[in-house]
C-alpha cells in the first residue's frame, strides 16, 4: 500500500513538474525580451532621422557616446562591403594592416549572418533594425533553454544589464546561442550533437569551440573513447566545413579575419589588462606571451577537471574557466565579451554574489568608457570618467580570475531530466545515480543542486 502511495506521488510529482517549467520558461522569455526592448529602445537614439548617400545617419559619429547608443552593427555598415551587399571573404584581403574587399573580423558564419542581414537595408539603421529583429529570437532561445536546464538560475542571463548593454552591439548572442544550445544537447543524452553545436559557435565566434575539449574529456572519463573521438571529430568536422570552402575560394580573404586579430594593438580600444598594465609591451611581444598564458592556464584547467573528476569530467567548469583565462589573458576584451560569461553563471552553482560583483563592475565599464571616449573627442580628457573605466577593467579582470577557481571547485546547477519534465527516463549524459551524485565532487551532479536554485 505504501509502494502504491510513492509511486502515485511520483506520478503527481511528475505532472507538476513541466507546469512549473513552462513558467519559468515563459518569465525567463520575458526577461530577456524587455531587456531587448529596452536596449533597442537605447540604440534608437543613433538611428537616422536623415541619412547620407552612404547611408550613415546624420549625426552618428556626434551621438554614438553621447548617448551610449553606439553599436557595431550600426558602425560597420559603410564598411567591409556591408552596404555593398558583397558575399563575404570572396573579395579583398589584409593590405598594409587593414581589412579591404568583403573581409571580415568575425568568423565566417557571423560574416554570412552580417550579410544576410544587409541584404534589405538601405541605411545603416535599417540595418541596424534587421539585425536586432535576427538576433533577438537567439536571446530568447538561449534564456528558454538555460530555464529549460537551470530554473529559476536562467534569470542570472534573461534579466541581465549586458543583454540591455550588449545585446544589440555586437553579434554575440549568436555563438552564446549556440553554446547553450550544445549544453542542452549533452544534457538530453546527444553529446556528438553537443560537439557539432560547439564547432558551429567556432564558425560564429571562436570561444564556443574552448569546449570541445572538455567535452571529449569527459566521454573519455566515462570510458568510452569511440565516443571522446567522435566529439573531436563532430566540433572539429563541423567547424572546417563551414571554413574550407572560403578558404578555397579565397585563402588571403578567409585568412585576413585571423591577420586582422593577430596584427591589432592594445590599444585605447581593448579594455585589456595590457594596455592598462603594461601599455610599453609591443604587438609582437603580446602575440607571444597571451597565447602562451593562456594554453597555459588551460592545461591547469583541464589538468584540475581530471583529478578532480569522479562520475564524470566537468567539462562545463572546466570550459568556463578557460573562457575567463581567454576574456583575462587576450590582448582585446570587447564590452560584449560579458554575454559569454552569463550563462556559466547560471549552468555552475556559484553564489550571486559573483554575478552582482561582475554586472557592477561591468556596468561602471559601460558608462565610464562610453563617457570617455566622448569626452575625449569633444574637449580632451576626464580624470574622472577615466577612473571609473580603470576600476571597470581591473575589477572585471579580478572577477574572472576568481571566478576561473570558482568554477573549477564548484558543481553544476543543472536539473534532472525528470524534474524537468523531459521525456527520457535515463539520467543525462555524465549524471550518475542518485546515490554517487550526492557524493560526486565533478559538478556533474543533481541532487546538490536543485535545492540551490
Amino acid at each position: 500500500m505504501a509502494e502504491t502511495g510513492n509511486h502515485a506521488a511520483a506520478h503527481r510529482q511528475r505532472q507538476r513538474a513541466p507546469v512549473w517549467l513552462d513558467a519559468t520558461i515563459v518569465v525567463s522569455a520575458a526577461a530577456v525580451a524587455v531587456m531587448l526592448l529596452a536596449g533597442w529602445l537605447v540604440k534608437v537614439d543613433c538611428i537616422g532621422p536623415h541619412y547620407d548617400p552612404f547611408g550613415i545617419s546624420t549625426g552618428f559619429n556626434a551621438r554614438m557616446h553621447r548617448d551610449y547608443c553606439y553599436s557595431d552593427i550600426q558602425f560597420l555598415w559603410p564598411y567591409r562591403g556591408i552596404s555593398g551587399h558583397l558575399f563575404p571573404y570572396l573579395h579583398g584581403g589584409m593590405h598594409n594592416g587593414q581589412l579591404t574587399g568583403s573581409t571580415l573580423e568575425y568568423p565566417v558564419g557571423t560574416g554570412l549572418f552580417i550579410w544576410l542581414t544587409a541584404l534589405g537595408a538601405h541605411n545603416d539603421g535599417q540595418f541596424l533594425a534587421i539585425s536586432a529583429a535576427c538576433l533577438a529570437p537567439f536571446g530568447l532561445l538561449t534564456a528558454g533553454l538555460l530555464a529549460r536546464l537551470t530554473g529559476r538560475r536562467a534569470l542570472i542571463f534573461a534579466a541581465a544589464p549586458a543583454i540591455l548593454f550588449y545585446g544589440f552591439l555586437n553579434w554575440d548572442l549568436l555563438a552564446v546561442a549556440a553554446f547553450v544550445a550544445a549544453v542542452w544537447c549533452w544534457w538530453r543524452g546527444h553529446p556528438i550533437s553537443a560537439a557539432a553545436l560547439l564547432g558551429l559557435g567556432a564558425v560564429l565566434k571562436l570561444y564556443p569551440g574552448l569546449a570541445v575539449l572538455p567535452l571529449a574529456l569527459h566521454r573519455l572519463s566515462k570510458g568510452d573513447r569511440k565516443g571522446a573521438v567522435k566529439v573531436l571529430a563532430a566540433g572539429v568536422g563541423t567547424f572546417v566545413l563551414f571554413n574550407l570552402p572560403f578558404a578555397l575560394a579565397n585563402r588571403p580573404g578567409w585568412w585576413a579575419t585571423y591577420a586582422f586579430q593577430s596584427n591589432r594593438a592594445a590599444d585605447i580600444t581593448t579594455n585589456s589588462i595590457w594596455y592598462w598594465g603594461v601599455p610599453t609591451l609591443s604587438t609582437d611581444q603580446l602575440n607571444v606571451l597571451t597565447p602562451l598564458l593562456m594554453v597555459l592556464t588551460w592545461v591547469v584547467a583541464l589538468a584540475v577537471g581530471w583529478w578532480r573528476r569522479d562520475e564524470a569530467y566537468p567539462w562545463v567548469q572546466v570550459s568556463g574557466s578557460m573562457v575567463c583565462a581567454f576574456l583575462v589573458l587576450n590582448k582585446v576584451h570587447s564590452p560584449q565579451y560579458v554575454l559569454w560569461v552569463l550563462p556559466f553563471l547560471a549552468l555552475i552553482q556559484v553564489r550571486w554574489g559573483w554575478w552582482v560583483a561582475y554586472w557592477i563592475f561591468d556596468t561602471a565599464l559601460f558608462f565610464g568608457l562610453d563617457r570617455w571616449y566622448y569626452v575625449i573627442g569633444t574637449r580632451g580628457d576626464d580624470s574622472l570618467v577615466k577612473q571609473l573605466v580603470i576600476i571597470g577593467v581591473w575589477g572585471r579582470a579580478a572577477t574572472l580570475a576568481l571566478l576561473y577557481v570558482v568554477f573549477l571547485a564548484s558543481p553544476l546547477a543543472l536539473r534532472s531530466a525528470q524534474a524537468s519534465g523531459a521525456p527520457s527516463s535515463t539520467p543525462p549524459a555524465g549524471s550518475s545515480t542518485p546515490s554517487a551524485r550526492t557524493a560526486s565532487r565533478s559538478g556533474a551532479s543533481t541532487s546538490r543542486t536543485t535545492n540551490a536554485q
